[in-house]
């Protein structure tokens, strides 16, 4: 009887054990479990939170995941606390990590180390060194999403001022070493250069090392950096803001200053949070993509990769190959994803698609956040 019992015992604690990758398996259908650590460069923030909402579809779908996401508040982020993240998915055995890079050189080593144990290493969002990650997950080629927030701020101020009355545009990006907000800056400042005395002889652009504005990952902190942007120069007519919380804090600072010239902005930024200047005509728009679909790209390469069946070639098809990326801000016409696939580019650069110019007429399909039905199933209609 006490024999009995001791099996009976040993079953139970069997039964119950946690079943995860590195051998592990689904109990009921034997496939493996793959754990997957997933570190955003915040949490708790609108394109984040959409980013994640895109990361947990795409697990679900695939059903063979164990999907952890890990970050800091917007105020509370460093790149020192995303290597304790890494490390800890390292010491834990963790079969893949997917991290949006603070900067492409604080941890690359640590990441290298991953990649020594087998553990794959994907970048999303934002970039490390190229040898510190098998792919990198870009939402759109670095060259068209500046060129496309430059032509929109050129748009914008065409009327009313020449190369004779030029309007002066300041950059305002996030810190001085961030990987994406820099290659949009570069792709900027090349774009103006070669047409300042054509297409953008109406633009002053203050380009220089000592006039771009770095206004950090925090709100408050580019809450009053753009303050005293707006305080000391008077003459600017536009601001290009690189970021979710730099666009929103653009026109929190024009209003609190009561600038009564209006100053044209134009950004990389969520659309809900310029939504209310959009209705009140302080803006046109801004530019994005779907962060949502970003994080289900993400994942799906993530487990192709660990299945075995790495991207390769000139294209990957995902799910949302030749599918609704969005509608039109022009026309309302659908836009879809290339049916042939994400482009591919050197060193394992996997482009999700074009950028997107969001205003009032398609800003509702915008998937992911803040409302749950701006997902999966607007995209699959």
């Amino acid at each position: 009887m006490k024999k009995v019992s001791v099996i009976i015992l040993a079953l139970i604690a069997i039964a119950i054990m946690p079943v995860f990758a590195n051998g592990g398996s689904d109990a009921d259908s034997g496939e493996k479990v793959y754990k997957i650590g997933v570190i955003p460069k915040f949490i708790a923030e609108d394109y984040f939170i959409a980013c994640e909402n895109g990361f947990q579809t795409a697990a679900d779908e695939l059903g063979n995941v164990q999907f952890d996401w890990v970050g800091d508040t917007m105020s509370q982020t460093s790149a020192a606390n995303q290597k304790n993240y890494i490390q800890s998915f390292i010491d834990r055995e963790y079969d893949a990590i997917l991290v949006s890079a603070l900067d492409p050189e604080s941890y690359a080593n640590t990441l290298k180390e991953a990649m020594d144990m087998g553990i794959v290493v994907i970048t999303w969002d934002a970039d490390v060194r190229t040898d510190a990650r098998d792919f990198f997950i870009n939402q759109g080629e670095f060259d068209a999403i500046g060129i496309s927030v430059f032509q929109g701020i050129s748009g914008e101020l065409q009327a009313g001022y020449s190369a004779s009355n030029k309007a002066a545009v300041a950059l305002v990006s996030t810190t001085n070493d961030s990987p994406n907000q820099n290659a949009w800056l570069k792709a900027i400042i090349k774009e103006y250069e070669s047409k300042k005395e054509g297409e953008y002889s109406h633009i002053n652009l203050m380009s220089s090392n000592s006039e771009i504005v770095y206004a950090g990952n925090d709100q408050g902190t580019a809450d009053e950096k753009i303050k005293a942007l707006l305080s000391a120069n008077s003459e600017i007519k536009g601001i290009v803001a690189l970021s979710s919380n730099t666009v929103p804090a653009v026109s929190s600072a024009r209003d609190q200053l009561g600038i009564k010239d209006e100053i044209k902005i134009v950004g990389i930024s969520v659309p809900e949070s310029s939504r209310a200047d959009m209705e009140a005509g302080k803006m046109s728009g801004v530019v994005l993509w779907q962060p949502f679909d970003l994080g289900y790209l993400t994942m799906q390469v993530a487990v192709d990769v660990l299945e075995g069946n790495a991207p390769g070639g000139s294209t990957y098809k995902s799910p949302l190959s030749g599918k609704n990326m969005t509608i039109s801000f022009v026309d309302g016409s659908v836009v879809n994803y290339p049916s042939a696939g994400h482009k591919i580019l050197a060193n394992n650069e996997i482009i999700l698609g074009p950028p997107i110019v969001w205003n009032l007429s398609n800003i509702d399909r915008f998937r992911g956040y803040p409302t749950d039905d701006h997902g999966m199933d607007y995209f699959l209609k």
